[in-house]
């Protein structure tokens, strides 16, 4: 199984915050992502995109950006398919790959991601080196059975 892992976040409706999404669902397996909480126990990231320049001679730096709600930089995403909403990222400080799913994600004028937005989080533990590889079975359904299990084995947040 190369997909060991779930979160799921949902820009909830009336938040003050432009950029925060909330847990909804999860396997709570992860722990790297699960001691992800703020001093009141909420466990939420902001999904920010950089700004568009491009300065020569550097490496190649992600789209988007993913805070933990302690204000901890857990990746930068890189788009694996503009079509889809697939991408992938990695958890600092190991070598788990992450997977991400953007569904109904989309931003106001203002910069504010609509309400209703997801951002589910595969992870596939020890993988950050097969991104590649993962990605290609991601966006190949080849990884849907995994997939499905992982939702169905996640729990409701409270």
């Amino acid at each position: 199984m190369d997909l060991t892992d779930l979160l799921r976040f949902e820009k909830l409706p009336n938040q003050k915050s432009k950029h925060r999404l909330d847990c909804t669902q999860s396997t709570q397996s992860y722990q790297p992502l699960e001691i992800q909480k703020n001093k009141k126990g909420e466990q939420f990231l902001y999904v920010q995109h950089f700004t568009d320049h491009i300065k020569a001679a550097r490496q190649r730096k992600g789209d988007t950006t993913i805070t933990s709600g302690a204000g901890i930089h857990i990746t930068s995403v890189f788009q694996a398919d503009v079509n889809s909403g697939v991408a992938y990222g990695d958890m600092k400080g190991t070598t788990d790959l992450l997977m991400f799913v953007f569904t109904n994600f989309s931003r106001e004028a203002d910069g504010r991601i609509k309400d209703g937005a997801t951002v589910e989080i595969f992870v596939a533990r020890g993988k950050k080196f097969n991104k590649n590889t993962i990605g290609n079975l991601f966006l190949d359904g080849e990884l849907n059975a995994e997939i499905e299990t992982l939702r169905n084995k996640a729990a409701a947040k409270s």
